[in-house]
């Protein structure tokens, strides 16, 4: 690909997924368990942005890291056949460590929880990345901030740092913090971001405060320019120096919530991309993310950028508050 192309640099999370749906606690109480069929998909926070923004017509770029094995070969298979308009050079190959997989624990009601291998992702660090990437891209995002843990902290500001001074705007959304490095061990990454948007429970364990309001503050005095909580099926609270807004969940059938987070940043990258507003950036992060829901995976629901502002449109028609 011509990187003068590349509209989105995305850096972070890359597995390889297979969902299993339904399940529930019971499980393990029986020998077999009837499930839908079980395919495998590209997963993890920045390989669910890069293939949704792909699917928008938006040209983009991993960077990661994968394993020299057979399910490192797999997950290039499926980065091209569900995406479009990847870049897949910056996957770097780890020679020691295996491919990252993930098994998605799909409930009934579309909650899950994940049993995975952090394989190669964990050693993936800022040496990884061709800087000169950026020369050309409008945007970069970490997809797993937290989730990153030779990458976190010195690595994720040199990697935004480089972005600004390349012109980009930076994005970033975050995992749980598992290592424990707290908001001390990403704040010189905070005064490069320009959009911060983890999710209230990541988001309250990080700053030590429960409402959005003082969450989004922290995030603010630390150094981020805009700041959003999602809140899951109660919406969106943005906020930056001079506006806030809470912002409705669209309405959507829920089949499987996992990769929700990741279709709102992705809507919310192609607004910044076409110049739109604060709000519609985040009301059109709201309709990918709604799509998302409607069926099993983190990136089979948006198939293009005119169905999610179709979408949009739509509730914008029953509700004109959107």
């Amino acid at each position: 690909m011509d990187r003068a192309n590349i509209d989105v640099v995305c850096a972070g999370l890359c597995v390889v997924n297979f969902p299993i749906f339904p399940v529930d606690e019971s499980i393990f109480t029986r020998d077999v368990n009837p499930v839908s069929p079980i395919t495998l998909l590209p997963g993890g926070d920045a390989a669910n942005q890069a293939v949704v923004l792909s699917k928008m017509g938006f040209k983009t770029a991993i960077l990661s890291r994968r394993g020299d094995d057979d399910f490192g070969k797999v997950m290039l298979q499926l980065l091209n056949r569900y995406g479009s308009h990847i870049e897949l050079e910056g996957i770097v190959v780890d020679s020691e460590m295996a491919t990252s997989v993930s098994a998605m624990m799909i409930r009934p009601n579309g909650q899950r929880c994940f049993c995975v291998h952090k394989g190669a992702i964990y050693n993936f660090c800022i040496g990884d990345i061709d800087l000169s990437i950026l020369s050309k891209a409008k945007v970069a995002s970490i997809g797993g901030v937290y989730g990153l843990p030779s990458f976190d902290g010195p690595g994720a500001a040199a990697f935004f740092r480089a972005a600004r001074e390349s012109g980009l705007i930076t994005v970033a959304d975050t995992k749980t913090d598992m290592y424990r490095i707290g908001l001390a061990g990403i704040r010189e990454m905070l005064e490069q971001t320009d959009y911060f948007f983890p999710s209230y429970d990541e988001a309250a364990a990080i700053s030590g405060e429960e409402s959005p309001e003082k969450i989004a503050g922290i995030f603010l005095d630390a150094g981020a320019r805009h700041v959003g909580i999602k809140l899951g099926s109660r919406g969106i609270y943005a906020r930056d120096e001079k506006t806030e807004f809470y912002l409705p969940a669209l309405p959507a059938e829920v089949v499987d919530t996992t990769g929700a987070g990741d279709n709102f940043m992705s809507g919310l990258i192609a607004g910044l991309i076409r110049g739109w507003d604060y709000r519609t950036c985040c009301l059109f992060g709201s309709a990918a993310a709604a799509l998302c829901v409607t069926t099993v995976g983190p990136m089979t629901a948006v198939e293009s950028f005119d169905q999610v502002k179709q979408f949009l449109e739509s509730c914008r028609e029953k509700d004109p508050a959107l």
